[in-house]
């Protein structure tokens, strides 16, 4: 069984930074993704917040993070981690096909987006329901199309869908908007945009197993609405999984100041962990904090 220094579990923003400067260490470092490298980023359509990088694309900053830390040579698994145990001296990463072995381990497993939970929803995945406009926008050119959420990020795709197609509805369950003004501006000035408030979506419609329109709540009368697609942002679940006794709060993990969790030799960062923001600059800070701690502890020994 091979050993690491540290094995991060996560190949996002805050995962990657973290393999970066354990690598400058010259720490023995792996770094395992399960699909894209980048993770969210992956799903971004335009970054207009992240310093020195105004309107970069989220997939174009994920392939510059990891042509960066290829061209480092840090070990890059795409694979699956199934279950992982803290031992008294070490963490084993336990995959389909090995286990592996390090001294600290980094977590940047990120977050799920919740889904609706309605009947036909999982069948229609790809078929008529998305949770990425940016993937499948273009399935949906010249359609009609709803955008369920009241979220920053349902705004933003809204906004994204509405170059690509020929409607977008918004179903909005409260009488606001939980983001920022200026996006809301930018949503009132689409003329083929519209926002639903006080509406529940209730039912999903489907015909020869795709998706024909949605039946949703308004004011307690019950609507239809006509769309071939239907894109969902109504919030996200942290990924934590293994056998950890983690402290949680509200299912996201509780760091100290070093990133460093209640066990001593994991660590958490990113959209995994409990904070007030989740933003990708200081993803990034929690992955270079992370590491630098673990670094010093390393020294010691």
């Amino acid at each position: 069984m091979k050993k690491y220094d540290c094995i991060i579990i996560g190949g996002g923003i805050a995962g990657i930074t973290a393999a970066i400067y354990l690598k400058q260490a010259n720490k023995d470092v792996l770094l395992i993704e399960k699909s894209a490298p980048g993770g969210i980023l992956n799903k971004i359509s335009t970054i207009k917040n992240y310093p020195g990088l105004p309107g970069i694309s989220g997939p174009d900053l994920a392939y510059n993070l990891y042509s960066q830390v290829k061209s480092m040579n840090v070990e890059i698994l795409l694979d699956t981690v199934l279950n992982i145990k803290h031992l008294k001296n070490s963490n084993k990463v336990i995959l389909k096909d090995q286990e592996l072995s390090c001294k600290y381990l980094i977590l940047a497993t990120g977050k799920e987006p919740r889904k609706l939970n309605l009947e036909h929803e999982d069948e229609l995945v790809g078929k008529g329901i998305s949770y990425c406009a940016l993937c499948d926008a273009n399935f949906y050119k010249d359609k009609e199309v709803a955008v369920i959420g009241a979220g920053e990020s349902a705004l933003k795709e809204a906004l994204y869908l509405a170059n690509i197609c020929s409607r977008v509805t918004i179903i909005n369950k409260y009488d606001y908007f939980k983001c920022k003004e200026d996006i809301v501006k930018e949503i009132e000035k689409k003329n083929n945009i519209q926002v639903l408030y006080h509406s529940f979506i209730k039912s999903l419609e489907k015909d020869n197993n795709y998706l024909t329109g949605i039946t949703y709540e308004q004011d307690q009368k019950i609507k239809e609405l006509p769309v071939s697609g239907v894109f969902v942002y109504i919030g996200s679940t942290p990924n934590i999984f293994g056998n950890l006794k983690l402290e949680l709060d509200k299912n996201y993990i509780k760091v100290d100041n070093n990133m460093q969790t209640n066990i001593e030799t994991i660590y958490a960062v990113g959209d995994v962990i409990k904070k007030d923001l989740y933003q990708l600059v200081n993803a990034a800070s929690e992955g270079m904090i992370a590491a630098t701690n673990i670094i010093k502890n390393l020294n010691k020994k």
